[in-house]
């Protein structure tokens, strides 16, 4: 039994301890106290100078910040900076990351160059936006500029695929569309050209399969005169008046490629 759980403690120590330092980070000595406003909290000086390069400048460089016990960010939010620091420090592995948390924390992890915390948000922006049904591409603009200021690139994908679902002019009478980089929005309206391609090659093969269906009806019912036959040969018409349509604008749209 004793030999057992040496054997899990070691398989444990091996995943958890020696691979991300993170099991007992928690339980760690604090040797730096953050002080916001009339808030404390205490951290280990070690783990912020490894994740974050701006921290460890602050505490490794000749800044005042170097050899303190306790340094002050009167500008924060304490349960914010808690917030970022559960979801960025070792010791924390297994906690959620939900969208509301993830929005808030990520000014901080973008001023401090949490990279791994970074690349959390963006993982879980960009589920959110695949996961979320949008009644207009107009509300897509504000979430599209802040995945390009923060530079999330799954966050910006996944807004650019579900852009490319709606029509363009909500997102053109949106102000802020301007501010939209011209590579992201090059890459919409691609996306868009490219599903409509796909919509007009669809339409044309059923198109194709409706008129020859009423020309073989047209011919095995032997009835031209008729009522019936004149609503076949209208109906046969109009589909070869759309069908050729379709052919011009695919033929057009080929000889400017």
């Amino acid at each position: 039994m004793e030999e057992t759980s040496k054997k899990l403690r070691a398989g444990v120590e091996t995943e958890d301890v020696r691979s991300h330092k993170n099991t007992l980070s928690p339980f760690n000595k604090q040797d730096l106290t953050i002080k916001i406003g009339d808030k404390e909290i205490f951290v280990k000086k070690d783990d912020l100078i490894e994740v974050s390069p701006v921290f460890q400048t602050m505490l490794t460089a000749n800044f005042k910040e170097k050899d303190a016990q306790q340094i002050e960010l009167p500008d924060k939010d304490p349960t914010t900076f808690a917030l970022f620091l559960r979801h960025t420090l070792p010791g924390f592995d297994g906690l959620e990351l939900q969208e509301a948390t993830a929005n808030l924390i990520l000014p901080l992890a973008h001023e401090y160059q949490t990279n791994t915390t970074l690349s959390k948000i963006d993982k879980v922006l960009a589920a959110c936006v695949e996961g979320r049904e949008y009644k207009c591409g107009e509300n897509l603009t504000n979430e599209i500029l802040t995945a390009e200021f923060y530079n999330l690139q799954q966050y910006v994908k996944a807004c650019i695929n579900k852009a490319s679902a709606f029509s363009h002019k909500p997102f053109i009478k949106n102000p802020k569309f301007h501010d939209i980089s011209g590579d992201t929005k090059s890459e919409i309206f691609l996306n868009m050209c490219k599903e409509m391609e796909d919509l007009i090659q669809e339409n044309e093969v059923r198109i194709s399969q409706c008129v020859q269906s009423l020309e073989e009806h047209s011919k095995r019912s032997g009835c031209f005169n008729c009522q019936s036959g004149t609503k076949f040969r209208e109906s046969f018409d109009k589909l070869n008046v759309i069908s050729k349509s379709i052919s011009e604008v695919t033929n057009r749209k080929k000889s400017l490629m």
